[in-house]
């Protein structure tokens, strides 16, 4: 039976773009979508699905404005989460960081959030994808 070896340099390809990273349903690996750039995609057939034929699937992704308001909810200061709930998406990650240097007493625990949250998004894309995987 396969596993996959989630290594921090794999969690750290999590915050990839957009189908940016692709992972082999063959041999485990994760693979940079620029090492496809040889291959002709039928143009009938979306990216995704024709990544499917050749045994890959997309790579799990974090985006930055996802961490930012999954950590904003843990946090105890209510000021904070009614005043970052009034910013719209496209302002909301400079807002999160013009806060975050302001009070770094309520961002003290940011970066273990962040390690944490970023491993909880690969496992639960690992369950959900029916890969094996172990972290090491």
């Amino acid at each position: 039976m396969k596993t996959f070896e989630v290594d921090n340099a794999l969690l750290q390809k999590g915050w990839g773009a957009d189908g940016q990273y692709w992972f082999s349903l063959n041999d485990y690996s994760v693979k940079e979508h620029s090492a496809f750039a040889h291959y002709d995609r039928p143009h009938e057939m979306t990216e995704e699905a024709f990544m499917l034929t050749l045994g890959f699937i997309p790579y799990f992704r974090v985006q930055r404005i996802e961490l930012a308001k999954a950590y904003v909810a843990t946090v105890s200061n209510r000021k904070l989460q009614e005043a970052l709930a009034k910013i719209d998406d496209e302002h909301y990650i400079e807002a999160f960081w013009k806060y975050f240097n302001a009070y770094p007493e309520v961002f003290a625990g940011y970066e273990d959030f962040q390690n944490a949250y970023l491993l909880q998004k690969a496992e639960r894309w690992c369950t959900d994808n029916n890969i094996a995987y172990k972290i090491v």
